[in-house]
């Protein structure tokens, strides 16, 4: 074993004594070893101390160390005073424990655990806005107090046209109700006139079907066909807009001119079915007199 191992050895047992003396009011903290040695040395081994004290006598304890075998009892008018052991239970008002009687006083009270059904609640932070209304909690300081939270059990709501929304009401909700809308979806087809399409009452519109434009309906925005290029009371569609025909109807063309007198024959504006311009015989006669 080296030097410094033993020194280290002391040392700890030193600081034992020490600590121990210091203690016991022997030495200071910071007393050395010897000053703790000699500390010890000066306290007087009392052993067993046993003593009988009178009703009214005190006595005082020897200073030095003593092997608790020792007793110390006490004699009433002559006799030996009769002791008793007690014991209790907690209770939520302040309790006097006192000897029964034919015992001069008590040797030793017993104060049980603090029962289960009592706790600490110093730590709760619930008011009586945060518990359900009629349950009962122990407020932080103690108070028994009722909850005044409502209790709206299941909430059921179905919102449509009329009803677009719905405030949610303060308190408990056992979470088994909804909010929930009724939907349908409809179709139309589209016709000359607008339409308004609607939700049958208590229901919304989920989705809307527009048909296509019936075939009869024709875009005509290319159209170029002015009321003059159309025979007169025809109609027709040009451009979004209906059009009444101008343009005359003159049938079928039977015309005829000499050729001596009348060299052309004037066509008509507007319609022909056909027909014919021809000349008269007169050119033939005049060339059969030359």
């Amino acid at each position: 074993m080296s030097i410094q191992n033993e020194i280290t050895r002391i040392q700890t047992a030193r600081n034992t004594l020490r600590a121990k003396a210091a203690e016991l009011g022997l030495v200071q903290s910071t007393a050395k070893l010897d000053e703790v040695a000699a500390a010890f040395e000066e306290v007087e081994n009392q052993g067993a101390v046993s003593a009988t004290v009178q009703e009214g006598d005190t006595y005082t304890i020897p200073k030095g160390y003593h092997n608790g075998s020792g007793t110390v009892s006490g004699v009433a008018g002559g006799g030996n005073y009769t002791l008793q052991s007690k014991s209790t239970t907690p209770t939520k008002k302040q309790q006097s424990i006192t000897p029964d009687g034919g015992y001069y006083g008590l040797s030793d009270v017993t104060v049980a655990a603090i029962p289960d059904i009592y706790q600490d609640v110093s730590s709760v932070t619930a008011a009586a806005g945060d518990v359900l209304a009629n349950k009962i909690i122990v407020t932080a300081g103690g108070a028994v107090t009722p909850g005044t939270m409502p209790n709206n059990g299941t909430v059921t709501k179905t919102l449509d046209t009329s009803t677009t929304g719905y405030t949610i009401p303060a308190g408990y909700h056992s979470g088994s109700g909804s909010v929930k809308l009724v939907t349908e979806e409809k179709s139309v087809t589209p016709t000359k006139s607008s339409q308004m399409v609607t939700p049958t009452t208590g229901k919304v519109l989920a989705k809307v079907t527009v048909g296509a434009i019936p075939t009869e309906y024709i875009t005509t925005g290319d159209a170029t066909a002015v009321a003059a290029n159309l025979l007169l009371g025809k109609t027709a569609y040009a451009d979004g807009a209906k059009i009444t025909g101008t343009m005359p109807d003159n049938g079928a063309m039977d015309e005829s001119f000499d050729g001596l007198t009348a060299t052309s024959c004037k066509v008509p504006a507007g319609y022909t079915s056909g027909g014919t311009v021809r000349l008269t015989s007169d050119i033939e006669d005049a060339l059969s007199t030359i």
